[in-house]
């Protein structure tokens, strides 16, 4: 499964750390980890900062592990077992925030992006990638993404117009916010 998901999203992942641009001393959270492709991609790109690897899956969080020590990135990461919807971070303490994949998997999507909101610093970037045919089959596309971009707004998140973007995987939605507060 961490194979399939490495593969799978491993564009997506590497997409994602270049739209967050993070600067040396970037703090970055990852939600939904998986196996860890974009939480040594961010790493490498924020050496002064440190990116955190959040993932629900036991398995996920110690793959993400494992792939940080064999990349030499394990002083720059902190992985941890987590979901969305409790982020074990203070509160603005997050240049940015980054979902692949994940967001239709949180069990509770409104306490998730009030999480996400709620640790990201002022003018921290939010990044959500999601394969299209990953949407939630009960509702269709157009109206899920604007939802999301309701939602986000009502935050005081500054989102972008959703792109539609074609990764190996397939096509998915990005969406890009800024926090205002």
């Amino acid at each position: 499964m961490a194979t399939v998901m490495a593969s799978g999203n491993a564009d997506m992942e590497l997409a994602a750390v270049e739209l967050v641009d993070p600067r040396p001393d970037s703090n970055v959270a990852m939600i939904g980890c998986g196996p860890g492709v974009g939480v040594v991609a961010g790493a490498r790109r924020a050496p002064n900062g440190i990116v955190i690897g959040l993932d629900p899956s036991a398995v996920m969080v110690e793959r993400t592990r494992t792939r940080c020590r064999r990349e030499r990135v394990e002083h720059l990461t902190r992985v941890e077992r987590a979901a969305a919807e409790s982020l074990p971070l203070p509160d603005r303490s997050q240049d940015a925030v980054v979902s692949v994949n994940n967001i239709q998997l949180w069990s509770d999507r409104s306490i998730g992006l009030d999480e996400c909101v709620r640790v990201l610093a002022p003018g921290g970037v939010l990044v959500v990638l999601l394969h299209t045919w990953a949407m939630p089959d009960d509702v269709p596309y157009a109206e899920w993404v604007a939802e999301l971009r309701t939602d986000l707004s009502a935050r005081d998140v500054q989102v972008e117009p959703p792109q539609t973007q074609r990764f190996r995987s397939g096509p998915a939605m990005v969406l890009i916010g800024r926090s205002a507060r």
